[in-house]
């Protein structure tokens, strides 16, 4: 099973609140004594409702990691909705990241294997000093199955311009979004409700950090760009996450909109786990479930190469993110809550990277250098599309040579290419998978008169995430792949000079965080010098493009552009298998 199969692809009461204020001490109390305690606080010391935590100085920010903002969700609470953190007595030492949630190692970005089911932890980064700076939450992605919001993003730059972060884990795979019959309200979600979890932390907490809690920012890429729509759709039902975020931006994310029905899920998502956990005949699957001889690696190898994708149909998302888009049955985005959206060039690239990569670190040959193989791998790709698409006849017509196929833009025209199926096939993952759904998003986002903000990031040159040692593996350039414009918001200078940035890249990335704060600040991502506006998408149909090569005076294109480079009229009316009787 290769890499593309299995990544098809996310108010603690005031009871509550009041209980933990009394057991810390001090938290969540308005006397003038509290007060006066809280203020002869170490400046790298801050009072949440659970207890104090003592972070790091780094320079002008401070950092506070590992902060737990649930109870474990072991036992009784495996695979039920996560429970607030209970309250602590000393001073938490929070210069450390929390556990990685479970999950199995990847090549990419330095994911590694982990057993840690206790890992419901965020980390705050905030300015030194000040108060009611905008915040900006960040969901990672990895496909709901792997990743974390540790070590991999380095917000400082953000931080130098006013703003608070917060990255968070949540629960991946089976033990995040298993839909199975017998689980509690919520079963297929549990990683949607950690990161609300969460968010309402910042809600409780935040301000004690110096952010402003009437203005939160959720963003996040490829499956946390998922979960970013997700909760947008959440809002908007009004069933969790209403009143939790103000604003949103989703990178890569708009990826199989449809979701997973919960019935379907449960058919062939979640019967074949509990039935390899031994559980299917157990009078109380849950429990069985919950029973601690069903070990963390039991659970991870009867995991395997299954895909994750929150379902839809009860709990927190009644319908799915396709159908607020559609505003079908009543389904809508909320409307006050403004949106910015956008994908990358060769979005593709990275999955095919991934499997040639694996390919070579197990001795065998580049997995996609045969027409059969080819082929093989479109049909994979293409067999969850409802629409019963023609895979052969698309394979074909993203090979033709001479440019009289139905594409806009052929792309592969060297019949002599070595890599000629490999890129075919990453164009099609990236038209078909991500860039035409995020422009029939930004037009429905559009039109339900949400502000709407598109971007297309085609820096074709970015610097590799896979580091000195794997990337000379790759027989093909990875352009502007998917996440990685993720490192041009959410890492250091330093960082991306080490992997290869130049001075013009440098200052792509600065305009990105300009914008990106802009938008969490003001909720239109224009920067203050007005160079480089950028318009609402209603007011214009253009996207801002984000590379190099173009001055921001002149970045926004149309979207017919993008939609030209993608194919998007092709994947409109895709070529269809005849119907079998």
């Amino acid at each position: 099973m290769n890499f593309l199969q299995h990544h098809h692809f996310w108010r603690m009461s005031m009871t509550s609140v009041l209980a933990a204020s009394l057991l810390a001490g001090c938290g969540g109390s308005s006397s003038s004594a509290d007060e006066d305690d809280t203020a002869e606080l170490p400046p790298n010391v801050r009072q949440t409702q659970a207890g104090q935590v003592e972070g790091t100085e780094q320079g002008n920010l401070l950092a506070f990691r590992g902060i737990p903002y649930a109870k474990p969700p072991v036992g009784e609470l495996r695979l039920a909705p996560p429970q607030p953190a209970g309250a602590w007595d000393d001073v938490l030492d929070a210069s450390a990241f929390g556990n990685s949630c479970p999950q199995s190692g990847s090549a990419f970005n330095g994911f590694t294997d982990s057993l840690e089911e206790d890992c419901l932890f965020l980390n705050v980064y905030t300015p030194a000093e000040g108060e009611n700076h905008p915040v900006m939450v960040w969901i990672h992605g990895g496909a709901f199955i792997t990743g974390s919001g540790g070590e991999s993003y380095e917000p400082s730059r953000l931080v130098e311009e006013g703003v608070v972060v917060v990255t968070l884990n949540y629960r991946l795979g089976v033990l995040g979004f298993l839909p199975a019959a017998g689980l509690p309200e919520g079963n297929g979600q549990f990683g949607l409700l950690d990161q609300q979890l969460a968010l309402k932390w910042v809600q409780d907490n935040i301000g004690v950090f110096g952010g402003d809690a009437d203005n939160v920012t959720i963003f996040g890429e490829s499956a946390g760009g998922h979960s970013v729509l997700s909760q947008l759709v959440s809002a908007g039902a009004g069933t969790g996450s209403e009143g939790l975020f103000h604003k949103a931006i989703v990178q890569s994310g708009a990826y199989q909109p449809t979701q997973i029905p919960q019935e379907v899920g449960e058919a062939v998502i979640g019967a074949p786990v509990v039935a390899a956990l031994g559980c299917s005949d157990a009078a109380d699957i849950a429990a069985c479930l919950r029973d601690e001889e069903v070990t963390t690696a039991e659970i991870l190898e009867a995991q395997g190469d299954m895909w994750f994708n929150p379902t839809w149909g009860q709990g927190i998302l009644p319908y799915s993110i396709q159908a607020a888009l559609d505003g079908s049955d009543g389904a809508a985005f909320p409307q006050g809550i403004p949106v910015m959206t956008g994908n990358n060039l060769n979005e593709g690239r990275l999955f095919l990277a991934l499997d040639e990569i694996s390919a070579v670190l197990a001795g065998s040959p580049d997995p996609v250098d045969t027409p059969e193989e080819y082929e093989a791998e479109v049909r994979a790709l293409l067999s969850s599309d409802p629409r019963n698409l023609d895979a052969d006849q698309v394979a074909a017509d993203y090979l033709v040579a001479d440019g009289s196929g139905p594409l806009s833009t052929p792309a592969f025209t060297d019949p002599g290419d070595p890599d000629r199926f490999s890129l075919a096939l990453a164009s099609i993952q990236t038209s078909w998978r991500f860039a035409c759904n995020q422009i029939a998003q930004v037009n429905s986002l559009a039109d339900q008169d949400v502000p709407t903000f598109g971007y297309w990031f085609t820096d074709q040159n970015a610097p590799s995430l896979f580091g000195p040692d794997l990337t000379p593996a790759l027989s093909f350039d990875l352009g502007a792949a998917h996440a990685l414009e993720i490192q041009y918001v959410l890492n250091s200078e330093a960082t991306i000079r080490a992997r290869g940035a130049t001075d013009e890249q440098v200052a792509l990335s600065e305009r990105m965080i300009d914008h990106w704060v802009q938008f969490a600040r003001y909720g239109d991502p224009s920067p203050d010098d007005g160079t480089g506006a950028w318009s609402d998408y209603a007011t214009g149909t253009q996207l801002m493009e984000l590379t190099p090569e173009t001055p921001a005076s002149e970045a926004l294109v149309d979207v017919a552009v993008a939609a030209e480079a993608h194919n998007c009229a092709y994947w409109a009316d895709p070529p269809r298998a005849a119907d079998e009787t």
